[in-house]
């Protein structure tokens, strides 16, 4: 099958994406098709971005490998798109001589401008981003690790939008930033109880007390 992407969408939701994690396939994206359009999605186990893709495509899903992702640039003299080329289906899984449910990945080529790159699918079981995805929040204070934050604004960037949306609270629970209409952030909160009272020694005066002078 056959999917183009806008390079400014890809690229912000690559910004969500594992770099190094552990769990490899956190370091790629997840794309889902069907005949109501597509999902692009990046996660780190921190934040997670879904991106809706217009069309009517085969039903399939594929994780991308990370060295596709960087041959992507979000800043183009003009924009561009990525083409994505790979078989229909889902992971596939056969025996072969005495292993069985030997995993057989899918070869991916994406188009970038004039360069094209292939790689193989990676093979894992990506976090369910519906259930992940809160339907609506219930504004109560929270706490968000200002490095994720700058990701939302960065990606509010990319996408061309001149500020950042915030993040809608939702106490414990993930936070919910909608960019627009087809691109959508959550973000984990600190769970942590901060200090509501400042040490003493920030009211003390650094200078020398006067003298206590007696009376004559």
């Amino acid at each position: 099958m056959n999917i183009t992407i806008s390079s400014s969408i890809f690229a912000a939701a690559a910004l969500f994406r594992g770099i190094d994690d552990i769990r490899y396939y956190l370091n790629g994206l997840y794309l889902e098709t069907g005949a109501n359009g597509a999902r692009l999605v990046g996660c780190d186990g921190h934040q997670l971005a879904v991106a809706r893709l217009e069309g009517c495509y085969p039903e399939s899903s594929i994780i991308l490998p990370g060295s596709l992702i960087t041959a992507v640039k979000s800043k183009t003299k003009a924009p561009q798109n990525v083409v994505l080329e790979f078989n229909e289906g889902h992971q596939q899984f056969e025996d072969q001589e005495n292993a069985k449910g030997v995993f057989v990945p899918r070869d991916i080529k994406l188009t970038f401008g004039e360069i094209s790159t292939t790689a193989k699918e990676l093979d894992g079981k990506f976090p369910d981003y519906r259930r992940v995805v809160p339907s609506e929040v219930d504004g109560t204070p929270a706490q968000f690790d200002p490095r994720l934050v700058n990701r939302i604004d960065k990606a509010c960037s990319i996408l061309g939008y001149k500020s950042f949306v915030g993040i809608a609270y939702n106490g414990n629970s993930s936070g919910l930033s909608v960019l627009d209409d087809g691109f959508v952030v959550v973000t984990m909160p600190f769970k942590t109880d901060p200090r509501n009272v400042s040490p003493a020694w920030v009211q003390e005066s650094l200078s020398e007390p006067e003298p206590v002078r007696l009376a004559a």
